[in-house]
């Protein structure tokens, strides 16, 4: 018996979006949390667990049980996108198994044998969250859903993600399948450094065309709707999991992740990740400490040669608004042994902000160092006394070349 799936049409989506909107309460231009004073600490949020974080310079700005495990429900597939984008190319050509099929919750409601490129999948992925989509991409470049899970394991390991296990590329719920706020912002500040995966969590709508579903996509992350500068990323819902959010915004330049774990409900995502962001953009500024290639101190190496020791990566902090900070340099040399080639380390300087060290950035030689001479025949060779007996010497063989010269006698 065949059982028909009904699909929601493109003017249904679109009905349906503004119908939430209206019932939730949210007004047409951009939402906004109560406003937090200057002098407020940071919001009281009703959720389990959450993480703020500065994009540019990884640092924790708010936290409240960062490293609790939780259920990300589909806030996963941030990490099934950015696996995909660096295995393959957006022209690689998917089919759809009989497994990708059968997946519940949201899909592009692929069909056993439908073909999509990767990008495709990858909008219908992170647009409508298609745990279908999902399992099509993590068979083809994992063989298997578990060989993509270990690929999945290995790379929030390198991340850094230390408090993560992942057994699906979806989020669909399996007691093993955990994440933390702190490793999920980790994953979602990495995946926002692909152009490419930013392109695409940051779009809105985007037309799909099935071989059963013919639609236009619309990101189902509706703080791309509502919060001014909002650039992505993913949400989530299981009933174990309950709402998940990773949500990036920008602003002048300022820019923010957050990720919220096990949150009551919809409106209270939108509502407490405002409040989270909010208070981000209203209490810290990211400033340039230094940057990279600058000078920081002239190298004397052997043989009386000099080098420029530059910064190697540029240096961001973030600091508290009204914050007047000490920030100092602490300069170790180590220069290698010559010659060296341009780039080389030749020592590293430490940055402390109020006595706290904030980075460690390696120094580099602006230039190419030849090796000196062996350093005795050099002394040797610059000696008064060598130079007396180079002299000496050359008189000596003229001397011995005027004896041996015949001498002509007049008769």
């Amino acid at each position: 018996m065949h059982v028909m799936r009904t699909k929601p049409t493109v003017l249904g989506r679109i009905v349906l979006i503004v119908f939430l909107l209206l019932l939730t309460g949210v007004p047409p231009g951009p939402a906004r949390a109560q406003d937090l004073g200057p002098d407020e600490g940071p919001p009281d949020l009703a959720v389990q667990s959450a993480v703020l974080m500065d994009m540019k310079t990884g640092q924790v700005l708010y936290a409240k049980n960062p490293d609790a495990r939780h259920y990300p429900a589909s806030i996963t597939k941030i990490l099934t996108a950015i696996l995909a984008l660096e295995h393959g190319s957006l022209d690689d050509r998917i089919t759809a198994s009989r497994l990708a099929t059968e997946q519940e919750g949201n899909r592009v409601y692929l069909v056993e044998g439908e073909v999509h490129t990767l990008e495709e999948l990858l909008y219908g992925l992170m647009l409508n969250s298609g745990n279908d989509a999902a399992v099509a991409i993590a068979e083809h470049y994992g063989g298997s859903v578990a060989g993509f899970a270990a690929m999945m394991n290995a790379k929030a390991a390198e991340i850094g993600a230390k408090n993560s296990h992942f057994v699906n590329p979806n989020g669909l719920h399996d007691p093993d399948h955990y994440t933390t706020a702190y490793d999920m912002c980790l994953i979602g500040r990495y995946a926002m450094q692909n152009p490419i995966f930013r392109r695409i969590v940051a779009t809105k709508t985007y037309p799909w065309h099935g071989r059963e579903w013919d639609t236009v996509l619309v990101n189902i992350n509706r703080m791309l709707w509502t919060y001014p500068g909002a650039t992505g990323v993913k949400t989530g819902y299981t009933d174990q999991a309950q709402q998940t959010m990773v949500v990036t915004a920008e602003r002048e330049g300022q820019s923010f992740i957050a990720c919220l774990m096990d949150i009551p409900g919809q409106e209270a995502m939108r509502l407490e990740a405002t409040k989270l962001l909010d208070y981000g953009f209203r209490h810290f500024r990211t400033e340039q400490i230094a940057s990279a290639g600058t000078a920081v101190q002239t190298v004397r190496l052997p043989g009386n040669q000099l080098a420029q020791a530059l910064l190697s990566r540029s240096v961001w902090y973030s600091f508290a608004s009204g914050q007047i900070p000490q920030v100092t340099a602490d300069v170790q040399l180590a220069p290698p042994p010559l010659p060296i080639q341009r780039g080389t380390p030749i020592g590293t300087v430490t940055y402390s902000v109020d006595g706290q060290v904030i980075a460690q950035v390696p120094l580099v030689s602006d230039r190419a160092v030849e090796a000196p001479p062996d350093r005795w025949r050099w002394l040797l060779l610059t000696s008064p006394a060598f130079l007396l007996y180079v002299i000496w010497r050359r008189k000596r063989r003229r001397r011995f070349r005027n004896a041996a010269r015949p001498q002509w006698r007049q008769f």
